[in-house]
């Protein structure tokens, strides 16, 4: 039951690691997504770190902004295990920032089917980059 914790390691917080990843970081769009990460040494024991952002942008209010963002992560925590499982069978460690581009505030099914399927797509990238 554990499995389904977002943990404080499995969150990307570094400013330097942000900054590497922006600067660069590789890109997957999927509408209502954009996905950027990168290939880091990290010291965790999770094979990825998240950071989630909503821009004030596209959400004037930070009410908005703050439901995107809980929906984004409770889908991330979720559907998170296989995932890291093709991440550690492939012996990769990537931070990634998640950022939603959308202009309305969507519900659970929507967040859900699109970034199931950004990740996957991650997935089939990560997966084709190592070989």
């Amino acid at each position: 039951m554990s499995n389904f914790r977002f943990h404080k390691e499995e969150r990307l917080c570094s400013r330097k690691l942000i900054e590497k990843v922006l600067k660069d970081g590789r890109s997957i769009v999927n509408h209502p997504f954009r996905l950027k990460w990168v290939k880091a040494e990290l010291n965790t024991k999770y094979p990825a770190q998240v950071a989630l952002s909503v821009p004030k942008k596209n959400f004037n209010r930070s009410v908005d902004r703050n439901r995107v963002k809980r929906l984004m992560r409770e889908v991330y925590r979720k559907n998170k295990s296989k995932f890291y499982e093709t991440l550690s069978g492939q012996q990769i460690q990537c931070a990634i920032l998640l950022g939603y581009i959308g202009k309305t505030i969507p519900d659970y099914a929507e967040v859900e089917k699109s970034l199931l399927l950004t990740l996957q797509r991650f997935e089939e990238n990560i997966v084709a980059g190592s070989r």
